[in-house]
């Protein structure tokens, strides 16, 4: 290890390693690593004819989730010299403790258990309609088959999960993808490709995979890239930025999926507030939900709604409570949570701030160990969106209905406590935009964390189902009244 790191472009199969043309980056975290010139590239980055995906569409469902099963059998980070390697470059580019990145990184092979796998894509997309063309119910004339495309993958490196994901979903729907690498994780999709290469490079998904980096803004490489006659869908997770950005080089015939960066909030009852006990039990949810992978994950609150009033004793109820989650935040183990490796200076100042005006708000904690911001009147603090490091903003609602207001298609997850809250609140959040809600009860750390964090195969990600929007939809319609052949077998 060096801290210099070599990343090489991996092109369907081939490994290009970084030679004279080599250009030096920099992490977010300040880690250089050295790239090929990826403008020199451009073409053993993208497919340009379609029908070269013909090897992959013949592949049965079975066999790409056995082949992806395989590869999750060899992402056991203490064998595996490549996520060894991309494992402390993340440490240094990305903002996870070593503790919560270990876990990331040692839960990888279960994203890969070939009956998850095999759920994903049959739920959703069906897998016979992958694997050939299926007589529509509806008309017998009528055939449909989904067809794998010609993919860019714009990826968050926020938690190294993504990385796998896109991997997952590209081979799920025999497409062609090019996945970009973040700054704060260039290397954990190239590490599992390469040990994907190593399982057998001529594979039709090992040879359907490119992994590349280069500079976000770059318009010469997106201008090259973003052409209908190279891909035909976009995923791109980041920020509003990098989402305008790439959207300057849309036409018609790309499909974009923006998977946004997400905003997500708790909801607290009166009952929260009623004894000692239901408070420990309801603080234990909020640490979780906003504590773990420190708060770096969109699923992570920022904001906790709490159905309280404002007078002095109501507030007095709340500031106990802000003070539960904060000593909440310092029993969570390790794995999932830790203090900040430095102070967020800039969140900081701002709880300075309002901590000096005591007639509308009351703070506890810090950026390091965790803290709360407690508003004394029925709206957020104006730097919600900044906080992070286990900080969070508890506002009092003495209607929940209210936060209907601030709610909208960003908001990603709801937490509930308690359980008798959830039918009243579902159908509005529901209409306001929000995509998902989950239960924060039970005082059990591990059991709120993996109800957070699991979810049945297939379910839709941030309000849509990106396995079928990942595919093209084609329907063979014959003369009416021809019976159509009815075997599913690729044609």
């Amino acid at each position: 290890m060096t801290d210099a790191y070599e990343i090489p472009i991996i092109a369907r199969g081939r490994i290009i390693v970084p030679g004279e043309d080599a250009i030096a980056f920099k992490g977010r975290g300040g880690a250089t690593f050295r790239a090929p010139d990826p403008h020199k590239h451009i073409h053993d980055l993208v497919l340009g004819n379609p029908l070269l995906l013909a090897d992959l569409q013949q592949v049965p469902v079975r066999e790409i989730v056995d082949f992806l099963a395989e590869l999750g059998k060899r992402l056991v980070l203490v064998d595996n010299p490549y996520l060894q390697e991309s494992f402390a470059l993340a440490l240094k580019a990305g903002g996870l403790a070593e503790p919560i990145l270990k876990g990331v990184y040692d839960d990888l092979p279960l994203m890969f258990d070939p009956d998850s796998l095999f759920a994903q894509v049959d739920s959703t997309i069906g897998a016979d309609y992958l694997d050939g063309w299926i007589p529509a119910p509806s008309g017998p004339y009528c055939r449909v088959r989904a067809i794998g495309t010609r993919q860019l993958h714009i990826t968050a490196g926020n938690v190294p999960v993504v990385a796998a994901l896109t991997i997952v979903r590209g081979a799920l729907t025999k497409s062609d993808i090019l996945i970009k690498a973040p700054s704060n994780d260039p290397l954990t999709a190239n590490a599992i490709v390469r040990t994907l290469l190593d399982l057998d490079a001529s594979h039709p998904v090992s040879k359907h995979i490119a992994v590349a980096y280069w500079k976000g803004g770059d318009e010469f490489m997106e201008s090259q890239i973003v052409r209908t006659t190279r891909i035909d869908k976009i995923t791109a997770w980041g920020g509003v930025s990098s989402v305008k950005h790439i959207q300057k080089f849309l036409t018609p015939g790309i499909d974009l999926t923006a998977l946004n960066p997400k905003f997500s909030v708790s909801v607290i009852g009166k009952e929260a507030l009623a004894t000692e006990t239901a408070m420990a039990e309801a603080a234990t949810g909020v640490a979780v939900i906003s504590g773990f992978y420190n708060q770096t994950a969109c699923v992570n609150s920022r904001l906790v709604y709490v159905e309280s009033g404002t007078e002095e004793p109501d507030i007095e109820r709340l500031v106990a409570f802000g003070r539960r989650i904060v000593a909440a935040y310092q029993t969570l183990p390790a794995i999932l949570s830790t203090p900040a490796l430095a102070p967020n200076r800039e969140l900081e100042a701002e709880m300075e701030a309002v901590a000096f005006e005591d007639d509308f708000y009351h703070v506890e904690g810090d950026t390091v160990n965790g803290g709360v911001v407690i508003s004394k009147f029925p709206d957020r603090v104006d730097f919600y969106d900044q906080l992070n490091n286990r900080v969070v903003n508890i506002v009092p609602v003495e209607n929940l209905l209210d936060i209907v207001q601030w709610c909208d298609d960003t908001t990603q997850t709801v937490g509930v406590y308690p359980e008798s809250l959830r039918d009243r609140l579902l159908d509005p959040l529901a209409l306001a935009g929000v995509q998902r809600l989950v239960p924060l009860g039970g005082g059990d750390v591990w059991r709120i964390y993996r109800e957070i964090q699991s979810m049945p195969p297939g379910m839709p990600h941030d309000g849509i189902e990106p396995l079928r929007r990942n595919v093209r939809w084609v329907i063979d319609q014959r003369p009416t009244g021809e019976q159509v052949p009815l075997s599913i077998a690729a044609e």
